[in-house]
């Protein structure tokens, strides 16, 4: 079940879409952000039910297909942003959603060669994993590692710019995998470097 408030959002959301009204749909993916870190920091009862994250997600892919650059880089910083939040307050549940989030979205940018939204992606989910590892979520630290390397992955056939930025994702996946070593998470630790040799 959605937040009322999800609902009033999502569709004028996907319509702003379907008219390309930009500015529209930056303010809904602001508010819907803003939902997402109220939720998940408590602001917002407990027992009803969060799907903001969901909603992001489609409104980000939708624009990534409609080449509204903008309102993708949106999407991805709100999505970062509620993942920290869940993370810091333990909800590790939505850290996997948001991981799971962004990586499709890195997928759909790397498919569309938008190379600024797939780098700013790939930050988020850094960003993410290692506010993960901060609170200890080990399991959720290791699927962003896992994330960002499968976005490298997806990239890998891709032309000029793209195959440069490749070389991002190693130094990505390496700041994670220090800061599970300084929380002494030895699983995460050692999936990082384990990921590494591949590149």
């Amino acid at each position: 079940m959605l937040l009322t408030g999800e609902i009033l959002l999502l569709e004028p959301g996907l319509e702003a879409v379907r008219v390309r009204e930009e500015a529209r749909l930056l303010r809904i993916i602001d508010e819907l952000g803003e939902l997402g870190i109220r939720f998940f920091s408590g602001r917002i009862p407990q027992e009803v039910a969060g799907g903001t994250i969901e909603c992001i997600k489609s409104l980000g892919l939708a624009a990534a297909e409609e080449n509204m650059t903008a309102c993708v880089l949106n999407s991805t910083a709100s999505l970062g942003l509620i993942g920290l939040e869940a993370a810091r307050n333990g909800v590790r549940r939505a850290v996997l959603e948001v991981v799971l989030a962004l990586k499709a979205l890195g997928e759909k940018t790397a498919d569309m060669e938008t190379l600024f939204s797939l780098r700013l992606i790939a930050i988020s989910l850094k960003e993410v994993g290692k506010e993960a590892i901060r609170q200890g979520m080990e399991k959720e630290a290791i699927t962003s590692q896992f994330c960002l390397k499968e976005l490298h992955n997806f990239c890998m056939d891709s032309e000029n710019e793209f195959k440069t930025f490749n070389e991002d994702f190693f130094s990505l996946i390496r700041d994670i995998g220090r800061c599970a070593a300084d929380a002494g998470l030895e699983k995460a630790a050692i999936n990082a470097a384990t990921l590494m040799e591949d590149f």
